[in-house]
């Protein structure tokens, strides 16, 4: 593992440029992660549009998981390089902002203000403390450039630097010999505050979690306890919940979400937005006020809207912009995540309704049971013009498509879930008919029979599987790797545990943080 690039396009283009991989124990940071932790590390508006454009393809829903496996295209090397010389520009460029960053004034490149700064910041920004020749090296590009600028400009480009590092733009998660077992490795003081600190605030380890690294406390049970309590007891752990709902739902492709404007008037980006803010506000009120039992998620009638959402939503009184709490009518159809409109707009077609995708989400995101991809011809057949005759409707057609033996075992597992939301139209509002036809909302679930969203949330609440399946989501984004065979014992270990707690969601995350498969660098996998 090289010790760092010195603040060049090349040196960023070591940690392993355009190859396929990323080099073993280290995870690239989501652009997500990296916006977050430059904000912090800068002091600057984290609402800025972040300055690069290279996105990490989600595995299984989640971009850590895919950015364990994926490391940066020469595109990506030069954005990052750009991105770090212009934020470090834009803070040394403001006399205000580069003095709360430094936190001293250097007279001369000489002055040992230079180099306590590189080393606090430096420790932030790689995860760990810098050895005497990193920070040698830094203050080195103070030197060279002090006497043709100033100091500041040299910091500057120091800091740019450090920003481009593998050190930074990667995680590393090497482990090392645990001296109480043989195997297998556990993760290092420091790696468990990055762990940490990415797993609950989204971002890169504050002072104090590296100070308890420092001193061994992330490694030891009542120090680990403690620095778990700490961090979800801060407001900034919002954050956290928030990508996860965020990357678990898709709820970011709302932003580019696109409807047929004749047939979908309403469908416009500020009701995009709100649907965005409605999951962000309502899983942050389950979570962190109402400390609601895991499985409220499918049922919870307590919701946030706006004006246009209320509108499509049927909801009267409610005016504005800003999101209000309004609570789900108990005779109405609509609850719980499967009843917003994200994610019945999301799992949708332009034009039409997708029990399909809606059944898919069910059965792989609630059920984690996989489905296998359609025929490469699958869209081209169904949707072709002429293909949807007078007097069906789509789960009429659908059932007749699910007779093709080469469709039936995937459509059997994921379309009976689907049909449970058909009185969702495409964009989420309820329509009591399909084109003036009676719409059949009836399905099953692993056997069960149901009658619309209600009833099928309801089996599902009622379903072990599901909330092991919900508690499996969340350790695949905590760890950022897919489970394997040899983490069943962790899984039900972490189940047991969280439901004795009260089966709340930050039981489960306290659960997953303090677990093996979460602790340990190998032997798990």
């Amino acid at each position: 593992m090289p010790a760092g690039g010195a603040g060049t396009t090349a040196g960023a283009a070591g940690a392993g440029g355009s190859s396929a991989l990323a080099p073993a124990g280290m995870r690239r940071l989501t652009p997500t992660e990296y916006w977050s932790s430059v904000s912090d590390l800068l002091g600057l508006d984290a609402s800025t549009p972040a300055p690069v454009t290279e996105d990490v393809a989600a595995i299984s829903g989640f971009k850590n998981v895919a950015a364990s496996t994926l490391t940066l295209s020469a595109q990506g090397v030069q954005e990052y390089s750009d991105a770090a010389l212009s934020l470090a520009g834009l803070v040394f460029g403001d006399a205000t902002k580069r003095a709360a960053l430094v936190g001293c004034t250097p007279a001369a490149a000489s002055d040992p203000c230079v180099r306590a700064f590189l080393q606090a910041f430096g420790r932030r920004a790689w995860r760990r403390p810098l050895a005497a020749a990193e920070v040698d090296r830094y203050a080195g590009i103070v030197t060279s450039l002090a006497p043709m600028a100033d100091v500041w400009t040299g910091l500057q480009y120091a800091v740019a630097g450090l920003l481009q590092s593998p050190w930074f733009l990667y995680r590393v998660e090497v482990g090392e010999p645990d001296p109480t077992r043989v195997h297998p490795l556990r993760f290092s003081a420091y790696e468990m505050a990055e762990r940490l600190s990415y797993f609950f605030w989204d971002t890169t380890p504050d002072d104090a979690l590296l100070d308890a690294a420092a001193s061994g406390e992330t490694l030891a049970p009542a120090g680990l306890d403690a620095q778990i309590a700490r961090l979800l007891a801060s407001p900034r752990a919002r954050a956290g919940v928030a990508r996860f709902f965020r990357e678990y739902l898709s709820t970011d492709d709302l932003a580019t979400m696109t409807k047929d404007a004749t047939l979908f008037p309403r469908a416009t980006p500020t009701l995009a937005a709100a649907m965005r803010d409605e999951i962000e506000a309502t899983t942050a009120d389950l979570v962190f006020t109402r400390h609601a039992d895991l499985r409220d998620v499918l049922d919870n009638r307590q919701t946030f809207v706006n004006a246009e959402l209320a509108t499509l939503y049927g909801l009267s009184g409610v005016t504005g912009t800003m999101l209000v709490p309004a609570t789900l009518p108990d005779s109405g159809p609509r609850a719980g995540l499967l009843g917003t409109a994200a994610f019945l707009a999301l799992d949708a077609r332009t034009d039409r309704t997708s029990p399909t995708l809606r059944g898919k989400f069910v059965r792989e995101q609630l059920l984690c049971e996989p489905v296998s991809p359609p025929p490469a011809n699958f869209a081209a057949t169904f949707d072709a013009p002429g293909a949807a005759p007078a007097g069906k409707t789509l789960r009429q057609r659908l059932v007749q498509h699910m007779s093709d033996a080469a469709c039936s075992s995937c459509h059997a597992l994921m379309d009976p879930l689907g049909f449970a939301f058909e009185h969702f139209d495409a964009l989420g509002a309820y329509r009591a008919t399909e084109g003036g036809l009676t719409i059949d909302d009836t399905g099953t679930v692993d056997g069960q029979a149901f009658t619309g969203p209600r009833e099928l949330a309801a089996a599902l609440r009622a379903n072990p599987a599901v909330t092991s399946c919900l508690a499996r989501q969340m350790y695949r984004y905590a760890t950022g790797h897919l489970e394997t065979d040899g983490e069943a014992p962790v899984l039900a270990d972490v189940g047991a545990r969280a439901q004795a707690a009260g089966n709340a969601y930050v039981d489960y995350l306290r659960a997953i943080a303090d677990s093996d498969g979460f602790r340990y660098a190998g032997g798990l996998r």
